[in-house]
């Protein structure tokens, strides 16, 4: 690991969290932004070390890298330390996968995630249709609906079919670029 790569590291966070961090409250709320948005716990303490905001060297570990750069929109801290890699024309998928008809039953409920800071938390209706119940820093608004089969971490999620208010109904795209990420509601708190 590169100094220079952690450096450029903890700027991008910043960008993704949308402030520089400074102060302990501060690191607080980065923390709980990390876990909201990629599921994944990286203590306050552990960030200021990071930051340099407590004055001890420890080398940190890949996975707390990996945390970050997942926050940020990369699939891993080694990707991110290379930069942006292009995408494959075409390969095998080694994503988690819900393949909602076999998966899902009415009433269940999914968080997406995807950067930067996406968060969106759907509702299953039955028939492949979903609806949006709560979201946050996306064009999505609770009361959208839209098709969707198959949803896959670390890949674009297309939803087919979009009712967005009084709009036609349209196709949008979630992730595009990193792809989106998600938990089942055993797995994450429903308020935001």
């Amino acid at each position: 690991m590169k100094h220079e790569d952690l450096k450029r590291l903890c700027r991008r966070v910043e960008e993704t969290f949308g402030k520089e961090v400074l102060t302990p409250l501060q690191f607080e709320a980065l923390a709980g932004s990390i876990f909201k948005h990629t599921g994944r716990l990286l203590s306050p303490t552990t960030l200021k070390r990071l930051w340099g905001y407590i004055n001890e060297q420890q080398t940190p570990r890949k996975t707390t890298l990996d945390v970050l750069a997942a926050y940020c929109g990369w699939p891993s801290y080694d990707d991110f330390s290379k930069g942006d890699t292009p995408e494959a024309e075409s390969g095998v998928i080694g994503g988690r996968i819900i393949r909602v008809d076999k998966d899902m039953k009415r009433g269940d409920r999914i968080r997406l995630m995807w950067a930067p800071s996406r968060v969106c938390d759907i509702e299953y209706l039955g028939e492949m249709r979903w609806k949006v119940v709560a979201s946050e820093g996306t064009r999505l608004s609770p009361g959208d609906t839209f098709a969707c089969a198959l949803i896959v971490s670390g890949e674009p999620l297309y939803l087919d079919g979009l009712r967005h208010g009084n709009d036609q109904p349209r196709i949008y795209v979630c992730g595009r670029k990193s792809g989106i990420d998600f938990l089942r509601e055993e797995d994450f708190s429903p308020s935001y």
